[in-house]
């Protein structure tokens, strides 16, 4: 056993997130800068983006699930001693079927928008914007693939780096295609997602060409090792599902109101999310350490890495929580000029700011839980907080009081509360069985 002190943990998990937060946060940028970009075209652009995003992100970030098992099973491998090296085409070929499976269901889903029926103009846009970013799968899956693959070996810059670039390369590449500037064709609105559909593909093929090192390795594919990542990956898959899919029906169900709502809860929606990068790239970090230390049977040092990726997750929480009650107004401004779509926002960041606590808990409660390879737990917590509390909860505020947008995102900020306490008590009768063995 090793004599792992806290604040070494602490230091490890820091450094460890660092650069997967910037890169989550350069990932989560190529979406704000597709917001960003609508929003100096038109309200109606920026309102059709955020519906279209919408039903795309339950499919494609949730398929993403499936590789998001990768990282911590070849911690464990490497754990246990195992060179995990070999295991780069099997990774490869991996995230190449489940890019396939997203681009046909993002492709399907692209027949719902006639279904929802937003009016004439809201859905030729999102329709537009759906036909073409569902090839973007194919770039969105090869990039976390690899990605997963350097991070089970706690390597991160050549990833995290990447995806920064292309945040800053995609932000110009939609000015230039919305507006036709520098030269380039103005395609409108659907420059939009032709920007993301080649900033994605390109992401990938940067990271794909950065890794050929290890394109000597062995060609072999391990089958039984897909099936392990699909086995842990498909829990988690279905707890992206259903907790993506809460977020999007509520930003489907705001579409029923006034465009300066739906605007304001795109804008939301989109602030919370790059806030919740942060947690996210800690709960991946721990995810590693964890599945690194359990793969060692060193349990102590899972319950030291686990105690402090939550108390980094909840100091962070606390930060932004304060910041969008404090300054709302700053932050919208940065998205908007247009009076009424920040009058609604500050309603609804105030609700943002009021669950960054729960939020920043239940994803670093599973990305500990991930380590250790118990993913169902999380799938069933999230679809209980979510399905049968929040949404069900928020529908009745939203259209049957005067709350109308706030009343979805209280519901949000319970269901958050709900699943943080539901998987703290699986997390804590898990250490508890392991820490016998100690």
């Amino acid at each position: 056993m090793t004599n792992l002190k806290r604040p070494d943990a602490l230091k490890q998990i820091l450094i460890f997130a660092g650069p997967i937060i910037f890169g989550q946060i350069g990932l989560m940028l190529i979406g704000t800068g597709d917001m960003i970009i609508a929003g100096r075209y038109s309200r109606e652009c920026l309102a059709a983006i955020g519906l279209a995003i919408a039903i795309l992100n339950p499919i494609q970030i949730s398929v993403l699930g499936l590789q998001l098992s990768i990282a911590p099973i070849l911690a464990q491998m490497r754990g246990k001693g195992e060179d995990v090296k070999g295991t780069y085409w099997t990774i490869i070929c991996y995230s190449l079927l489940v890019s396939l499976g997203s681009c046909l269901l993002s492709l399907l889903s692209y027949f719902l928008v006639t279904l929802l029926d937003y009016g004439p103009d809201l859905n030729r846009i999102i329709m537009t914007y759906i036909l073409i970013t569902s090839f973007s799968s194919f770039g969105l899956c090869l990039y976390q693939g690899i990605k997963e693959f350097y991070q089970s070996q706690e390597k991160t810059f050549a990833a995290n780096i990447t995806a920064i670039a292309a945040a800053v390369f995609n932000l110009g590449l939609n000015y230039a295609l919305v507006f036709g500037a520098w030269g380039f064709p103005s395609f409108k609105e659907a420059g939009l997602a032709w920007a993301s559909l080649i900033c994605r593909m390109v992401m990938s093929f940067v990271l794909f060409f950065i890794s050929f090192k290890y394109w000597k390795m062995t060609k072999k594919i391990d089958w039984s090792l897909m099936r392990k990542f699909w086995k842990v990956g498909a829990p988690i898959s279905a707890s992206l599902f259903f907790e993506i899919m809460a977020f999007c029906s509520v930003t489907l169900f705001v579409g029923r109101f006034a465009e300066d709502q739906i605007a304001a809860n795109n804008l939301a929606l989109n602030i919370g999310s790059l806030a919740f990068m942060v947690p996210l790239s800690i709960s991946s970090a721990v995810a590693v350490k964890v599945g690194h230390s359990y793969g060692e049977k060193d349990f102590s040092r899972v319950h030291i890495f686990s105690q402090m990726s939550l108390l980094l997750a909840l100091f962070f929480a606390i930060i932004m929580g304060l910041s969008f009650y404090l300054f709302p107004h700053a932050i919208l401004s940065f998205y908007t000029s247009d009076a009424e779509v920040i009058n609604w926002g500050k309603k609804l960041l105030f609700w943002v700011a009021c669950f960054q606590l729960f939020d920043g808990a239940q994803v670093t409660l599973s990305g500990i839980l991930r380590g250790l390879s118990v993913t169902r737990p999380s799938s069933i917590a999230v679809f209980i907080g979510y399905w049968f509390i929040g949404i069900p909860l928020g529908y009745y505020l939203g259209f049957y009081t005067d709350l109308e947008a706030q009343g979805f995102w209280i519901g949000l900020a319970i269901s958050l509360a709900v699943v943080a306490l539901m998987l703290s008590v699986v997390l804590k009768k898990q250490m508890r069985r392991l820490l016998k063995t100690v």
